[in-house]
């Protein structure tokens, strides 16, 4: 899908400005600190901002332009997750979902009814009223709501913020699934530095009353600005399926010239596996270390450090046999940084706690 947002909306002294020319694929995630207009942006292209000089465009499909009048909301083939559920007080869980599946004759994707309640774990819900439901519950039925209406393009403003952790890992990969699935693309706007790295395809950054686009998920985990400081920083890494090892339960994956080591079987997750990698269970030794139970060991070269509280954060960019090098966080102490000598240039092997697949297990 091609998104092109061009133009403003003032609100008060705020101007939120866009200039994107967007190819949609999978899930992107627009991220930013609070205030710095992803809602707006999010309510520009649904159609809530009709009066905003701004050209929204999907597919060369005009919704809006300066000086003409907009395409109402319910004529936009879009539907919008927002932050709170939105439910229909007077109608049951149920027929407040059958309503998104009546409504309007506009264009899209419609997802089977049963599929999605089966998803969402909604049929136990199904009976009772908005205010007979928890926050979570009712964020469950609204995101329930949004998937049955048509759509061409799903917008989320944080569907997950009122669910439980284990809930927001069973829908994560559910979301991203949807994507592959039905080419329907996702605009997802969190807070949550796992919740973006286990879902998004493509990253949006929301800064300084603009809206642009990270090179790459892995570009934004590894890059020192930090839109998301409250979560703890951690690294997205590409390897590769090479084996599985039944006797100890472990997948082989490369990564570059070096072998990393995860527990379960992920033969089937493709060649290409995506990792993250938490910037706390990375340690940075200036020498080779051999003897040691830490499995996962990668050398590389620091590019920066920068101080965060009282420790400091570490970019290693990794060797890799062939392409565009990847990078690792890692969360030292002061002191390491004296006691090391490290310091930008310097090589060091980057061992390695923990991992977790990013296709789920964030």
């Amino acid at each position: 899908m091609q998104l092109r947002v061009r133009g403003e909306v003032v609100r008060g002294s705020f101007a939120l400005r866009a200039d994107l020319d967007l190819a949609l694929e999978g899930v992107a995630a627009l991220v930013g600190a609070s205030g710095a207009g992803k809602s707006t942006w999010l309510r520009l292209v649904a159609g809530f901002e009709p009066d905003a000089p701004a050209l929204v465009e999907v597919d060369g499909e005009r919704w809006q332009a300066p000086r003409q009048r907009a395409m109402p909301a319910h004529a936009r083939s879009v539907s919008t997750v927002f932050q709170e559920p939105r439910l229909f007080p007077h109608l049951n869980a149920r027929r407040n979902l059958e309503f998104a599946v009546h409504a309007g004759k506009r264009e899209g994707t419609r997802l089977a009814f049963d599929e999605v309640v089966a998803a969402l774990d909604l049929a136990p819900l199904l009976a009772l009223y908005p205010h007979q439901l928890s926050g979570g519950q009712r964020q469950r039925v609204a995101l329930g709501r949004a998937l049955l209406a048509p759509a061409k393009l799903w917008l989320f403003d944080e569907p997950m913020s009122a669910l439980d952790a284990q809930s927001r890992r069973e829908i994560a990969p559910y979301l991203h699934g949807l994507c592959q699935r039905h080419a329907v693309p996702i605009v997802y706007v969190s807070h949550s530095l796992p919740e973006v790295l286990a879902v998004a395809d493509q990253v949006l950054l929301a800064a300084d009353g603009q809206v642009a686009l990270v090179d790459s998920v892995s570009a934004f985990s590894t890059s020192f600005a930090e839109p998301l400081s409250g979560d703890d920083p951690g690294a997205v890494i590409h390897c590769r399926f090479q084996a599985f090892d039944a006797r100890y339960r472990l997948s082989e994956l490369a990564f570059g010239d070096a072998k990393l080591y995860v527990p379960g079987d992920l033969s089937a997750a493709g060649p290409e596996i995506a990792l993250f990698i938490p910037a706390r269970d990375v340690s940075l030794s200036t020498s080779s270390v051999h003897h040691v139970s830490i499995l996962n060991r990668v050398d590389g070269e620091i590019e920066a450090l920068r101080e965060r509280g009282d420790s400091v954060l570490a970019r290693v960019r990794c060797d890799a046999d062939q392409g565009e090098a990847e990078c690792l966080l890692a969360r030292i102490t002061h002191r390491s940084v004296d006691e090391l000598g490290l310091a930008a240039g310097v090589r060091v092997q980057a061992l390695i706690k923990s991992v977790a697949v990013r296709t789920g297990d964030v």
